[in-house]
């Protein structure tokens, strides 16, 4: 069973978004993190290069204003992380979101015992 934890963010580091501690909370229920990152000017995409995990992989992202109305955009960065990832799941966090360490085993475990069952869509 393969995980993929996904995500999308931009100017984290403005709006104060606990970002790595989000990324570094799932990167022990994951395979694989996929994060979007979008078109920052505060350094959060090296912020998130930062933490070094080879699990992480980023995609430099563009937000088209366009998409502002809304909250179009979070639907289309969150899609653009989603198709990326490889996984027999994907988990999703939102950039100020974290996963409490005592439910890693408990998702895991609800993972693997889902995991064939076709009725289960998420």
């Amino acid at each position: 069973m393969k995980i993929s934890g996904f995500s999308f963010v931009r100017n984290a580091v403005k709006l104060y978004y606990p970002v790595v501690e989000s990324i570094k909370s799932a990167l022990p229920l994951v395979d694989e993190f996929v994060i979007a990152c979008g078109d920052s000017d505060d350094g959060t995409t090296e912020l998130i290069r930062s933490i070094g995990d080879p699990k992480i992989r980023i995609i430099e992202t563009v937000w088209d204003s366009g998409h502002f109305v809304h909250g179009a955009v979070n639907a289309v960065q969150s899609n653009i992380a989603l198709d990326a990832c490889a996984g027999d799941w994907c988990f999703y966090l939102q950039a100020d979101e974290v996963v409490h360490e005592k439910y890693l085993p408990v998702l895991r475990e609800r993972m693997e015992h889902y995991l064939d069952r076709p009725e289960v869509e998420g």
